[in-house]
């Protein structure tokens, strides 16, 4: 992957106009980590496999002194990567070696940045996330005899008690060494002696109180402590209902304890063999792990990550409320403070706001002798910012400037002070960079690693802009406006609107986004002269505390002026067609796209995907139902009034817009119900609808065939209804 000049590909003519398949088999960066020492970054492509219906993550390995860079994996997908060192890489994966896809993920080591990686684990239900800790490793899997749950199964055959099931959850940990050693022992038994080893892997979860579902784990960076952030159980209804840990424990010697203890045990089990007296069963004893102790945490309150030397804790916080939709900020807390406080008032006492003053919801977050550097959401793009932690008070946050370059989602912080990102912008495609250290202004220095835009450089894509308008009410929107390359304002075009789902999420200035490969085709809708106007609406993030809640008790009414306001605006440019107006989106967008159907003239023709038909429908099936309570204010079965007000079904009387719906068999989220109840109600008013249902499909359609099929429903559903074209849906 030789990186070519930033100006040669501008400088390539943009004739090719790229088919819907073209759009789904692009290689897209999507995650990396710096070295410690920054001489080295790995990155993951995701790249299609369309034989087998999948995507796969393949990880890639840039040699910073070098230029070089050289694909670390060509089977499997990787989930994640983490750095031991400079020369040792650790992943994530999915699949074996040998080419076995459905293996379950496994941490797999690549000592020396080359050849074949060899198995960490091998944990029966695979492993869902780890970190390098006190030569080993941490990590997170489903314990095998819970989540089997045998017991109950022969009794009573398979059932799930709603709501109610124990988290499977568990932390193990296993050291390089004894892992190192229980390998060759593996190498040199026979399949009988193999039996009897113990693997050197320790459940350092055993410690909790009860079973809880551990939802994050933020190790001590001095390997003598680990953080756990739980639920009560795994479900979304218990999100509030938060606690949280600290186990202090030297994990080689726990290790070494639990494996001594082990081998006593088959030991005297052997001895019992031969012996007439059974011995009676006894607890298993565990704290040879190290102790536990619960921090006071205000309830929602999580530990998001510790200082370089351990004595400080960042926690992430909603101090108002713990509504879905206000901002959660960080805070710090000395260690000793954290853990003398007995009770949530005395811990909140203790604790500093950081981020009040950026008024954003700060995402991913790390800490390193440099500082705290935290990504967020700012109108339309995405910006990392350093923020001030000294004790007497200079908590300055300092916005960081990357050449015009905005993380995609993913960025990284490493030892030496490096920072990675998978950038774009509304000019440049999705790639892999390396930023200097900022300096005291905040400016980094730029280089690109990967070239993965060399396969669009005459792809002509269109351009894209950030616009403003002003809403019904008088409040300013923005959004994001595609238009053909060769745009002429004197013409009048046909507009789609492409509404992002959240509502807390926003609508994003880059050349090319995730929906735009995967579920709504605006580069073909703009080579059909269709402009393309993705509205970041009243609840988007981005725009801080006040406007992120201008949607509450008012979801689909404020949501319809915003777009309406949004057509009127394009319309009085004088380049717009009002007579040839479409709306679409996914999730909260689907709601949308299905609220302006119904609750407006505007439109010629909607798209809904996954999206919600009427909220009381919703509240009763959903795994989140306090979603509704939140954005709504009170539950279904106390007060309906604004239920019907703000559902698109409620005014199904007046409806006579051809409606699109794409729904997933299996979405919990926002289930099948509501296309279906969506879909009977349109066809008793004799409008034009169609539903097409995804098997095996949650929330998001996750394979390439079915997000063909989805782009291809949506351009055919609108070049029909807006262009006149012919309707050729299969």
């Amino acid at each position: 992957m030789t990186v070519p000049a930033p100006s040669v590909l501008a400088q390539l003519p943009a004739t090719y106009q790229p088919t819907l398949r073209d759009m789904l088999l692009l290689d897209l960066p999507v995650d990396l980590k710096v070295a410690p020492d920054g001489r080295h970054v790995a990155f993951t492509v995701r790249t299609t496999n369309w034989r087998n219906d999948c995507y796969e993550l393949r990880c890639y390995l840039h040699d910073v002194a070098a230029h070089t860079t050289y694909p670390l994996t060509r089977q499997g997908s990787v989930r994640q990567i983490e750095w031991l060192d400079g020369q040792c890489v650790a992943l994530l994966k999915n699949g074996a070696e040998n080419g076995d896809s459905a293996a379950p993920a496994q941490i797999w080591l690549y000592e020396g940045l080359t050849g074949e990686g060899w198995a960490m684990t091998a944990h029966q239900a695979g492993v869902t996330w780890f970190k390098p800790f006190a030569q080993g490793f941490l990590f997170q899997g489903c314990d095998p005899k819970r989540q089997a749950q045998q017991a109950r199964t022969d009794r009573f055959g398979k059932l799930i008690h709603f709501e109610a099931e124990t988290s499977a959850s568990a932390l193990y940990y296993v050291g390089l060494d004894a892992w190192r050693a229980y390998q060759q022992q593996l190498r040199i038994s026979t399949e009988e002696e193999a039996k009897a080893l113990v693997m050197p892997v320790i459940e350092v979860s055993c410690l909790l109180p009860q079973p809880l579902s551990i939802q994050s784990v933020i190790p001590a960076p001095g390997g003598d402590a680990i953080y756990l952030n739980c639920w009560s159980r795994d479900d979304l209804v218990y999100a509030e209902q938060t606690s949280t840990y600290r186990i202090t424990l030297n994990a080689p010697a726990a290790l070494a304890e639990y494996l001594r203890r082990e081998q006593t045990k088959a030991a005297a089990a052997t001895a019992a063999q031969h012996s007439a007296v059974t011995s009676p069963a006894v607890a298993a004893d565990c704290s040879y792990l190290g102790t536990i102790v619960p921090l006071a945490l205000p309830s929602g309150a999580t530990v998001a990550a510790v200082a370089p030397d351990g004595n400080t804790l960042l926690i992430g916080h909603r101090e108002r409320d713990q509504r879905m939709y206000t901002q959660r900020d960080l805070w710090l807390i000395d260690l000793t403070a954290a853990l003398g406080a007995s009770v949530a008032a005395a811990f909140l006492a203790s604790m500093r706001n950081i981020s009040a003053g950026l008024d954003r919801e700060v995402m991913t977050l790390y800490w390193t002798a440099q500082g705290i550097f935290g990504s967020y959401v700012d109108g339309t793009c995405i910006r990392i910012a350093r923020f001030g932690t000294q004790v007497d008070g200079d908590e300055a946050i300092l916005p960081l400037t990357m050449d015009g370059i905005f993380p995609v989602q993913s960025f990284h912080v490493a030892a030496s002070g490096h920072l990675g990102l998978i950038g774009a912008n509304a000019v440049r495609f999705p790639e892999a960079y390396l930023a200097t250290p900022p300096d005291p202004q905040g400016v980094c220095q730029l280089t690109q690693l990967s070239t993965l835009g060399a396969a669009v450089s005459d792809w002509d894509l269109g351009t894209v802009e950030t616009i403003r308008w002003t809403s019904k009410d008088g409040v300013e929107i923005e959004g994001v406006l595609r238009k053909p390359s060769n745009f002429d304002p004197t013409k009048k075009y046909g507009l789609a609107f492409v509404v992002h789902g959240g509502p807390r999420w926003f609508a994003e200035e880059y050349l090319l986004t995730g929906s735009a490969c995967s579920y709504y085709p605006a580069v073909q809708f703009v080579h059909k002269d269709l402009l393309v106007l993705s509205p970041n609406y009243r609840g988007s993030i981005g725009r801080g505390q006040a406007f992120a809640e201008l949607n509450v008790n008012n979801l689909g009414i404020g949501d319809l002026w915003d777009v309406e306001s949004g057509v009127d605006h394009l319309v009085a440019q004088g380049y717009v067609d009002p007579a040839r107006v479409g709306c679409m989106g996914w999730s909260q967008g689907g709601y949308i796209a299905a609220f302006a159907g119904l609750h407006s003239d505007t439109f010629q023709a909607v798209s809904v995907g996954a999206g919600i038909s009427d909220w009381y429908t919703y509240h009763i099936s959903n795994d989140i139902p306090y979603f509704t309570t939140d954005y709504l204010s009170d539950s279904p079965f106390r007060n309906r009034d604004l239920y019907v007000k703000t559902a698109p079904i409620s005014n199904l009387a007046n409806a006579h817009t051809p409606m699109l719906i794409q729904h997933g068999a299996d979405d919990r989220r926002v289930p099948l119900a509501n296309a279906i109840e969506l879909y009977r109600g349109l066809r008793e008013m004799r409008v034009p609808v169609e539903l097409f249902v995804y098997p095996g499909m949650g929330h998001p359609i996750t394979k390439p065939r079915e997000n063909h099929a989805v782009m291809h429903q949506n351009l055919t559903w609108f070049s029909h209804y807006l262009l006149g074209e012919p309707l050729t849906l299969e």
